[in-house]
This record gives structure tokens, sequence and C-alpha cells, in this order.
């Protein structure tokens, strides 16, 4: 999939674009206001950055208050002068789409302010895409990124958001050494390493129990 980076990029309209992503049935506790809060001076710096927002509104959100968070949400943008630095997708995505589409993004985000989130499927596609991302320092994300603790960055941490998304977005070079590192990481997460290392794990016990019996 990465070798075709450059075509999904020309399919959704990014191909001129510094894409920052971030994916989920929308609902509060993902961060996104944050990340809202601090794109005007990240598009003043990197005047081309866009930011996609992807996935339909979360549905015991929209059973308790309809569309209300997606409209507190886009009159954020409104407010802030980013019509043309945001794209929302309000549509049920299919994981080829969600792999297109992380894909094409420069910098995957999870600025989640909850620290107890001891999963993310989408964390661990883009990192097994080999995808530059930063998080909140979440238990998972912890765990996934140990390696690399200059990616997590809190969530009050404002500037330090700010800063780390116009570094990652402005050079070039050091967006491919972080996919480099980032598909280091996600070698060890595709079902054929975990498969080979399970065999040699029940190797080891057979030959543990086979010396113990």
């Amino acid at each position: 999939e990465p070798a075709r980076r450059d075509e999904y990029r020309r399919m959704l309209g990014w191909a001129d674009r510094k894409v920052v992503m971030t994916f989920g049935l929308l609902s509060k506790g993902k961060g996104i206001e944050l990340m809202l809060d601090i794109l005007p001076e990240v598009a003043a710096r990197i005047p081309n950055v866009l930011y996609a927002i992807i996935g339909q509104t979360h549905p015991e959100v929209k059973k308790a208050e309809g569309e209300r968070y997606r409209e507190k949400l886009l009159s954020q943008i409104r407010a802030n002068g980013l019509e043309r630095h945001v794209e929302m997708v309000d549509e049920y995505v299919q994981e080829f789409d969600l792999i297109r589409r992380l894909t094409a993004c420069d910098l995957y985000v999870t600025p989640y302010p909850g620290m107890e989130q001891i999963t993310s499927g989408t964390l661990a596609y883009a990192v097994g895409l080999g995808r530059p991302v930063l998080s909140t320092p979440y238990a998972y994300a912890r765990d996934l990124l140990s390696e690399y603790g200059g990616l997590l960055i809190p969530y009050e941490d404002r500037e330090g958001w700010k800063n780390a998304v116009i570094r990652h977005l402005a050079d070039d070079e050091m967006r491919l050494q972080w996919e480099k590192r980032m598909l280091k990481i996600g070698r060890d997460m595709h079902w054929k390493e975990i498969g080979r290392r399970h065999l040699q794990l029940f190797a080891e016990v057979k030959q543990f129990a086979a010396a113990s019996g």
C-alpha cells in the first residue's frame, strides 16, 4: 500500500496538501478541539495544511443530541477561518478506504485528552502503514511508541502540539525518516510476524514441557 501513496493522494485531492488526519466515530474526548485551536498558527507556517476529520458521529451521541457536537466543531472552524484547511467526512468508512486515506496522509494524530485509553486500532493501523504519528501519552500509545517518547505530547501542552505538527509537516526529510521508523515498528505488528512468534513460543513451551516431564 505505501507504494501507492501518490496515487491515493491524487484520488483524494490531497496531492498538493500537507494532510493531518484523525479517524473514528465523532464524539467528545477525541481532542479535535485542540487541533482546531492550533490550526490557524499551523496554517500561518504551512499554508497548504489540511486537517482531515474522518468518520460518522457516534450513534449514541447522535441518539442523545443529534449533530450538535459536529455543528459545534463546524462553528469553531468558521470562527477560526479554517474552511480551506479542514475537511470533515461524515460517512461510514470501509476498511479499504481507511487504509487508502491513512496511506495518503502526512501525519496521523490521536490527541485524546483521557489517559485511560488502552487500545487504538487506528493508531496501530497508521504505524503499520508507516505513517508518522503524534499522540497524547495514553496507555496504548505509550506501549506502541515506547522507543520514541518525543512523539507523545500531553494534551495540555498546546505549544508542544503546535510546534510538533509544524515540524513534521515542514521537513520532508524528517517525515521520510519517521516513515522508516514507523514501518520498523509496524513490521512486528503484521499477522505473519505475530504468527511466527506464536509458533516459536509454542515450540519453546513444548520443549520446556518435554524437558520437565
